[in-house]
Formats: C-alpha cells, structure tokens, sequence
C-alpha cells in the first residue's frame, strides 16, 4: 500500500511539473532579444569583428539573455523582462563598437557641411555688421575657435565628435543673435550730431535686419500661414526702404529716417512671427 501510494504522489509530482512547465507563456521580448543577439546581422559581425571589447559585451549580453530564459521559465517572469532588457542594452551598446558603413559615414559627412555651412553664415553677418558689442565679439570668437576644432576632429575622420560640437556651437550663436535682434536699448538715446549720421546708423540697423531675414527663415523653416505672413511683412518692409530711398533722394532726410525705422519694424515683425523672439 505506501508503494503504490508513493507511486501515485510521484507521478502527481511529475504531472504537476509537467502542467507548470506548459502554463508558462512564451515572452515575445525574450524571443525577440533570442533572434537579435543569436541570429542577426548585427550579431555576426561583432562575432567576426576583430575586437576583445566587441566579443566580450556580445559575450555578456547572450550570457543575460540565458539567464532571462531560466528566470521566465521558472515563472519569474518580471524578472526575465528585466533580465532580458538588460541583455538588450548590452548588445547596442556592443553594436556601437561596430564600424560605420559607408553610407552612414556619407550622411554624417553631409551634416557636418550643413552645419558648417550654417554657423558661417551667422558668423559672416557678424564680421560685416557695423557694430557688435564686447560680448558678443567674446563670443564670436570662440565659436571661430570651436569651428577650427570641429574641423580637426572633422579630418580626422571622428565625424560624430565633429557633428556633436557644431551642434552645440550653432544652438550658441542662434540664441546669441536671437538676443541682438531682439535688443531693448532705445535708439533715441543715442545723441547724432548730424541727421546724417542718425541716418546712418538707421541705414545701417536696417541692413543688418535684412540679412538676418534668409538666415531666420533657413533655420525656422516656415510653413503654411506663417510662411505667408513672414514674406508679407518682408515685402512691406522692402517696399518702405524703397520710399525711405526716395525721401532721401529728395532731400528730406528727417522723413527717410522715420520711414527706415518702420521698415526695420516690418523686419522685426517677420522675424517675430517665425519664432524669433
């Protein structure tokens, strides 16, 4: 009789093992991650890649990923997720180690001259604008200095580093400009000997104004209803620079400096309503 009883909790024991091991549902996470590190392209080239450091993160991410089957398997299965999720970070940060392709190189080349290209744009409106106060000049010169180190970086081919500092330096010298386009010190506290020179001055706030307009609108991008209201504020205000000549020209200088300063307004105006504050 305690044979067959030990006989009957044995296989109760097995059936119950059986029927535990069959309840625990698949994880698709832990599927995915199985697929990822085991079989994909990814995987064999860090197999392949020349690479103690590349092996070794492959190595250890595969060996979490065991131990996220066991745990699911055990029916822990917040456990396997988080196992498993850890099995993931350690594989992209091993695919990183992994050389760019080429094309990949190509579109971070392409953003370095973008970005290049962008900041001397700014920087070139600095070096023609009449006046640029001791802070800004500061500034403008190490934003010079930044572009020289990007560019080293740049040719020796570390062109994430290169791309990373530009960025940096672009979102410097937006904010800088934005400022000097947006300054509150009143002109008319300025003492002119001359109306000559009041006009002067007004001409020249005026032109800097106007080159910021294509420099705004590449960096804004508008669209829709604001692109519209944009280029018609920036067509008054060419429009009035045109009658501000004409005043000029026929000898009422007081007048053409009123009507320059509402064509700086207009200006003012289409910056605002892009976004530049």
């Amino acid at each position: 009789m305690t044979k067959y009883l030990s006989a009957f909790c044995l296989a109760v024991l097995v059936t119950s093992s059986a029927f535990a091991a069959e309840s625990v549902k698949p994880s698709p996470k832990i599927n995915y991650a199985d697929n990822l590190l085991m079989n994909s392209k990814t995987a064999k080239r860090l197999e392949e890649m020349d690479s103690e450091d590349a092996r070794l993160a492959l190595q250890e991410a595969r060996e979490l990923l065991e131990q996220a089957k066991v745990a699911h398997n055990s029916g822990q299965a917040a456990e396997g997720s988080s196992l498993s999720s850890l099995a993931l970070k350690k594989f992209t940060q091993a695919a990183k180690l992994l050389p760019k392709s080429e094309s990949a190189l190509k579109v971070l080349r392409k953003r370095y001259l973008e970005l290049d290209e962008e900041i001397l744009s700014y920087l070139e409106w600095y070096d023609s604008a009449p006046y640029v106060s001791g802070d800004e000049q500061e500034a403008v010169d190490k934003a010079k200095s930044e572009v020289l180190k990007a560019k080293m970086l740049f040719d020796n081919s570390k062109y994430e580093a290169a791309n990373k500092l530009l960025t940096r330096v672009l979102d410097n010298v937006v904010v800088m400009t934005n400022r000097s386009m947006t300054s509150s010190e009143i002109v008319s506290s300025l003492d002119f000997e001359t109306p000559e020179q009041e006009h002067q001055y007004e001409l020249a706030r005026n032109n800097e104004y106007k080159r910021l307009i294509p420099i705004a609108e590449q960096q804004k991008v508008p669209k829709g209803g604001k692109l519209m209201l944009f280029k018609r504020f920036v067509k008054k205000a060419e429009d009035v620079r045109v009658q501000a000549d004409s005043e000029l020209q026929s000898g009422d200088i007081k007048a053409s400096i009123k009507t320059l300063q509402n064509s700086t307004d207009q200006y003012l105006r289409a910056l605002r309503m892009i976004g530049i504050r």
